[in-house]
């Protein structure tokens, strides 16, 4: 099929390759200038394992095509909106943008385009959506789909390419014919409204963000009573009625904006509905608090207050295997580290320079060795496998002080205490640190 991809960061960009590599000739394009220009001259918007490599393939066999302007452009027979839809400082959705790509994609459809939405939006949006593109094109047909994303970061190739949540929703099963197509080895979906479909993505992140959130909660209680909070997600996991795969080891709260969009989304459906969600509204408060542990613990170990100190953050993207720090916990704890006058360092592999350099407080290291050197602290926060494999008693040599944080766990106790560190993680019952560097 001919296919449109309207809105390319990641998931965009990755989306436009993938239909590519499934057969169909894709022509993509966002309504920034800018984006379009940088992809033009080869430049991705975020990294993603063999992405790169992906389109370099497509594009040669003249499946995939970059384009900055939407005139004289061929109707597709499937138009897809592939924003990742901004979150603000209240993790707050803002589809603005996808409403917008409405008004670029009214004039290239024929009657029977169906347009596929695969943005994060609130419920609600795509009736908004359908009603602005009938609006403008009469004609149209209003064949509209939304399937909810459900791409992660460093495995959004396979994701793509073999959705694990097979959901297409529309009131018009000609219209799920036709999107069902475009992955023409999957034999299954669940077909179902098209609000129903925008309330899936809602109930999976809520519920991801809720399975964090009590593990977290239990993770600090263990610390406190001196019960292993892993081992006890290991055995959970066991039970038939949890699942192998349930998110309940203890660390960091859930961060990124993804999962609280999604939780914001639908508190703001109670209150517009009368409806009162404490249960909700508690998972928030919860989350912001388990987001302060680092600098509880920080606190715990140097004393206050910590101005002065400095501290080395290794790992600053949101999570491995991308380059984005876009709402990341390693960006969040820096700035209440900034605030407590706090002297930062930090290395990544992949981090973004720009992002980095555009916060301006953070000393950016090429190598692990020259973050750590001097610091009081030294804090793990995103869990790169390489990582794993740092020499421990390099790092404590270089170091001025003795406080290793890992909140993964990446390493065990054993391995860093004998290296010299005073181990800290969060949920292994092992309390606080028991002297101060």
């Amino acid at each position: 099929m001919h296919v449109l991809v309207i809105g390319l960061w990641h998931q965009g960009v990755v989306g436009a390759a993938c239909l590519a590599k499934l057969g169909h000739r894709v022509e993509a394009y966002d309504l920034d200038p800018e984006r379009n220009a940088q992809l033009a001259a080869g430049e991705l918007p975020v990294f993603e394992p063999g992405l790169a490599e992906l389109i370099a393939e497509e594009k040669a066999q003249g499946r995939l095509r970059w384009i900055s302007d939407l005139n004289g452009v061929t109707p597709p027979e499937v138009a897809i909106l592939m924003h990742d839809t901004p979150v603000n400082d209240r993790d707050e959705s803002d589809p603005t943008c996808v409403l917008d790509a409405a008004l670029a994609l009214a004039p290239v459809l024929l009657p029977d385009t169906v347009v596929l939405v695969t943005a994060q939006v609130p419920i609600g949006t795509c009736d908004e959506l359908s009603n602005r593109l009938h609006g403008v094109r009469p004609d149209w047909k209003r064949g509209l789909v939304y399937s909810p994303e459900n791409l992660r970061l460093g495995q959004a190739i396979d994701r793509f390419l073999h959705p694990p949540m097979q959901v297409l929703g529309a009131d018009d099963p000609a219209a799920i014919d036709r999107v069902a197509a475009l992955w023409p080895h999957v034999s299954r979906w669940d077909r179902v409204s098209l609000r129903t479909a925008e309330m899936v993505k809602h109930a999976l992140n809520t519920f991801l963000a809720t399975t964090i959130t009590f593990a977290n909660e239990l993770g600090n209680l263990c610390d406190e009573v001196g019960a292993d909070g892993h081992r006890i997600a290991e055995i959970l996991r066991g039970e038939p009625r949890v699942g192998p795969k349930a998110m309940l080891f203890p660390g960091l709260g859930f961060a990124g904006g993804t999962l609280a969009r999604d939780v914001q989304t639908l508190r703001a459906l109670g209150d517009r509905e009368g409806l009162d969600t404490p249960f909700l509204d508690g998972l928030m408060v919860s989350n912001a608090a388990q987001n302060g542990i680092v600098l509880r613990k920080l606190r715990g170990a140097l004393g206050e207050p910590l101005t002065g100190r400095k501290v080395a953050i290794l790992g600053l993207t949101y999570k491995p295997d991308t380059s984005t720090l876009r709402r990341s916990a390693a960006v969040e704890l820096a700035s209440m580290l900034h605030r407590e006058g706090v002297s930062i360092s930090a290395a990544d592999p992949r981090a973004d320079r720009n992002e980095v350099d555009a916060i301006g407080y953070i000393a950016f290291c090429e190598e692990v060795e020259s973050a750590v050197r001097d610091a009081d602290a030294v804090v793990l926060m995103t869990p790169w496998k390489d990582y794993r494999l740092l020499d421990l008693a390099s790092m404590r040599a270089v170091a001025r002080g003795s406080i290793l944080i890992d909140t993964a766990p990446l390493w065990t106790a054993e391995s860093a205490e004998k290296s010299g560190w005073i181990y800290l993680d969060i949920g292994r019952g092992r309390g606080a640190a028991p002297c101060k560097s």
